[in-house]
């Protein structure tokens, strides 16, 4: 089974593509959808649309799994990350694939054991998880906390349907 997770966000959206082989995580690739703050917020929204489309006509994934949106003080980030989320899920439905979707403080408590986790504790619970597959030269300039919560989301679904290899099964 191959899992797209995504980490919505207008500005900087994370992706993580995790194989499921029977024997443990495969990584398959990780990074972000990046765009212009110049940009019209159409534009913007079109890009992030036309990338996750890319991204699973390529890979082919078996389901899309992305973070819920929680609530904020900051209403117009919510509103923004919803409207991202839109064109995720459309690019979804375009391709139709599978989708579904974990709360964060769910996500946290299947990747860290604790479900009011910083980030720097899910992105060290990410490594321990998944090892040098994800700290490759090629991601380096990479920032790794949007890439960490989409591969975390993908590893949530994983832990879910009760395959994969949990942060507690880790050597």
């Amino acid at each position: 089974m191959l899992i797209l997770g995504i980490d919505p966000g207008t500005a900087t959206t994370g992706f993580g593509l995790v194989r499921l082989n029977g024997k443990g995580n495969e990584v398959v690739e990780w990074g972000l959808i990046e765009t212009d703050k110049a940009l019209l917020k159409e534009k913007r929204l079109d890009f992030i649309f036309e990338e996750i489309k890319n991204l699973i006509e390529k890979h082919k994934p078996d389901v899309f799994v992305f973070e819920k949106i929680f609530f904020s003080n900051n209403a117009k980030t919510v509103i923004a990350v919803g409207q991202a989320q839109g064109v995720m899920l459309l690019a979804a439905c375009k391709t139709k694939i599978k989708v579904e979707e974990y709360a964060p403080g769910t996500i946290k408590k299947m990747i860290t054991g604790n479900g009011r986790a910083n980030k720097k504790e899910v992105q060290a619970s990410i490594r321990k998880i998944l090892g040098d597959r994800v700290t490759s030269e090629k991601n380096k300039k990479t920032h790794f906390d949007n890439a960490a919560d989409a591969l975390a989301i993908a590893l949530t679904h994983a832990f879910k349907i009760g395959e994969g290899k949990g942060v507690n099964e880790v050597v």
